[in-house]
């Protein structure tokens, strides 16, 4: 047990051990994130960075979408430069890349806790493969760890550090304030007080961490995509709260890989012991900062806000929970270097158990992200199972040249936002009834549609745009026998009757049927009307 809580510092190891574990991260990454078949998320990120005539034009447009204004900044420049798609994954790749580069050589963990947090599925895939603003979220995070690891509290640096932080996405802002909370409880809990220039230094970098955080919260809010939100008509309040603060494992357990919870959907037992043992693993990891009081508690209060923020505004994603693994991480960093400048070795003694128990319980969480990584890689290069067909699909219309300038319609509505990475051709949204490549998830929108609907707006496109009309359908109509309404993406639904699925059918051509996509539900069969 001694190996999980010493830090490895030896030469050699640093000179070549380091360099070849990192060498093997980015090759591992940069094959996943080539390979990766870019789906909707991704490429609506990349729209909406590219709309508008320049920078201010894009940053009214995105007012509402839902994130700050990072990432769609980092997106439209790297596109000013080099003009091409591709800066979507060059982007997430060099953000990622530099994260790895400091959870390797310059933060000081634990060899355990370093080896599982790099080849965890978060940083091998979801904040690096996936080309989302997530990763920005770890960079900034290390790089503030890095800060306060070489004593350089300038309340002015780190408050910048925490205003981009902010705006990287609404998640951070709860790091955010964890980062403040544990500022705030070190000055508070020190011994012997620390001089005024110090709550200084705190009180500049809170002002300007504010700022960030209003800034974050006006690009956001109001949000267009009123249905995206949590319907918590007819909740009581103090009981979800208090849901979310004794079964945290009830917004986290994508912490689990895809086997495990396969198996908690087929055997209901399995899904009441994995959840109870995940909200174990959870707050047993907490113990894993009790040689550090100021850490443990912003980790806490991290974990609270995320569960309350999933519980109250939307649900999480992976990619939202494991925030709360990438904080824990930099606490971790954090803790081993007070612990390595000697201070407080009475408090450590005292809790040397609970630390060491804590310890284990994290780098079981880390190990089963490591497992999902594997199972990441297993799909992509064993499996061979993409995460969307968008890339299949743009093939597949470039071998057609007679559907080069086919308009692209689908249901559900937002199969269309993978597309521009791959086809040029234009895209019409049927439920807001216009051309366009990001779909706006308001109520202000024909949230009911059927089959009839569908066929009646392909007709009226190709009547007055004179040009051949795909339709893309997630449903397989074959596999349809009676009237069913079905629900699609927060409250939209689509009704199906086998008359409508017969007339058609009748007046289209089923020209591709794609396969299975993994992690994600973007794979259709694709329709040409006649």
């Amino acid at each position: 047990m001694a190996s999980i809580v010493s830090v490895v510092d030896e030469p050699r190891f640093a000179k070549l051990g380091k360099p070849l574990i990192f060498s093997v991260w980015l090759a591992l990454a940069s094959a996943l994130c080539w390979s990766e078949t870019v789906w909707r998320d991704e490429v609506r990120a990349l729209s909406l960075a590219l709309q508008g005539d320049n920078f201010a034009d894009m940053l009214r447009q995105l007012h509402g979408e839902g994130h700050p204004a990072l990432w769609y900044i980092l997106l439209r420049a790297a596109y000013v430069v080099v003009g091409s798609p591709v800066v979507l994954k060059v982007v997430a790749l060099v953000v990622a890349g530099a994260a790895a580069y400091l959870l390797v050589f310059r933060l000081k963990l634990p060899l355990p806790i370093m080896l599982l947090s790099l080849f965890g599925s978060f940083s091998i895939f979801e904040y690096a493969a996936m080309s989302r603003n997530y990763g920005i979220s770890m960079l900034v995070t290390f790089l503030i760890v890095l800060i306060w690891e070489k004593g350089a509290r300038n309340g002015l640096l780190i408050g910048l550090l925490f205003a981009l932080l902010a705006n990287t996405n609404v998640h951070s802002v709860v790091l955010v304030g964890g980062f403040l909370a544990y500022w705030f409880f070190d000055l508070v809990l020190a011994r012997p007080r620390p001089p005024l220039r110090e709550y200084r230094g705190f009180a500049t970098a809170a002002a300007i961490a504010a700022i960030g955080i209003v800034v974050c919260f006006l690009t956001v809010y109001p949000t267009f995509n009123d249905t995206g939100q949590n319907d918590l008509s007819g909740e009581n309040f103090a009981l979800l709260a208090l849901r979310a603060l004794a079964l945290p494992s009830s917004h986290f357990m994508s912490f689990y890989p895809d086997s495990i919870l396969e198996l908690m959907v087929a055997y209901p037992l399995a899904f009441r012991i994995f959840a109870a043992l995940m909200s174990a693993l959870i707050y047993g990891s907490l113990f894993a900062l009790a040689n550090r009081w100021p850490a443990m508690i912003a980790a806490a209060l991290v974990l609270l806000g995320l569960s309350l923020l999933f519980t109250f505004v939307y649900p999480g994603g992976y990619r939202h929970q494991a925030l709360w693994l990438v904080f824990m991480i930099a606490m971790t960093a954090l803790s081993t270097k007070f612990q390595g400048e000697g201070a407080g070795v009475v408090g450590m003694k005292a809790a040397g158990g609970g630390v060491k128990f804590g310890r284990l319980c994290f780098l079981i969480l880390l190990a089963l992200q490591v497992v999902s990584g594997i199972e990441k890689v297993n799909r992509a290069f064993v499996a061979e199972i993409p995460f969307s067909r968008s890339k299949d699909f743009g093939a597949f219309m470039q071998s057609r040249p007679d559907l080069k300038d086919a308009i692209i319609m689908a249901d559900p509505d937002y199969l269309v936002e993978a597309l521009p990475y791959y086809l040029s051709n234009r895209t019409y949204l049927p439920r807001e009834e216009r051309f366009g490549a990001i779909v706006r998830y308001t109520r202000n929108a024909r949230l009911s549609l059927s089959l009839a609907d569908m066929l009646q707006t392909a007709r009226r496109l190709q009547q007055s745009e004179q040009v051949p009309v795909v339709i893309l359908l997630s449903q397989r109509l074959d596999q349809i026998t009676a009237p069913v309404s079905l629900r699609e993406s927060y409250v939209w639904r689509l009704s199906l009757t086998p008359e409508d699925i017969s007339a058609f059918r009748n007046a289209t051509e089923l020209v591709k049927r794609f396969g299975p996509a993994a992690g994600s539900d973007e794979t259709y069969d694709a329709y040409v009307l006649k």
